[in-house]
């Protein structure tokens, strides 16, 4: 079976403009924060854990065996917790997009991109527009360093999702993939 595998990115220009513009915020409540900590398997897997089953990132290719090693010792690597109150609501993982996708999409394998791997809230964290001050603070942080921040979604088990990340997050879709779907499969009863 394959599912929708949405790529969106965001240039420098297009968040300044929008920051400009009050679409972005650029200070947060002093209640959240982005809390670095090592890019280790041993950090990272128990924050999937955590996430849940719901969205099955731990059943990606890109994230088993050594892809999610070499992935986490990459030096553009970064994890985050990210804290409401000091208290950790979800992760995010960012790290470095592979020079095929920056080909594809931008024509150069120099292209000054950063991919958000991976940002989650944990069970009973979602709502209330965190989420969207998260990735606007990993914008932030990151559009002085990059020109494009990139993000890729699976259609799983939250199609509307694509227009979240269109509309309320303002990032451009660059395509849609059908890719086999990575998510465990039922049995079906007999």
């Amino acid at each position: 079976m394959l599912i929708p595998k949405n790529h969106f990115a965001l240039s420098v220009e297009q968040y300044r403009r929008r920051v400009k513009a009050g679409r972005y915020a650029v200070t947060w409540p002093k209640n959240l924060a982005l809390v670095e900590i090592p890019a280790t398997i041993e950090n990272y897997k128990p924050l999937v854990e955590k996430l849940g089953t719901k969205w099955h990132w731990d059943k990606q290719p890109r994230y088993n065996g050594h892809s999610l090693e070499e992935k986490l010792s990459h030096p553009k690597a970064a994890l985050f917790i990210l804290q409401d109150n000091g208290l950790p609501v979800g992760y995010a993982f960012v790290g470095a997009p592979s020079d095929d996708l920056k080909k594809r999409f931008w024509g150069n394998a120099n292209a000054r991109v950063i991919e958000i791997e991976n940002l989650g809230l944990f069970p009973g964290q979602e709502g209330g527009g965190r989420g969207k001050k998260y990735f606007e603070m990993l914008f932030a942080k990151y559009f002085d360093n990059y020109d494009i921040v990139y993000w890729s979604q699976h259609e799983t088990h939250s199609p509307t999702l694509k227009r979240f990340y269109r509309d309320k997050i303002g990032m451009k879709l660059l395509a849609t993939d059908r890719v086999p779907d990575f998510r465990p499969q039922k049995a079906e009863v007999a």
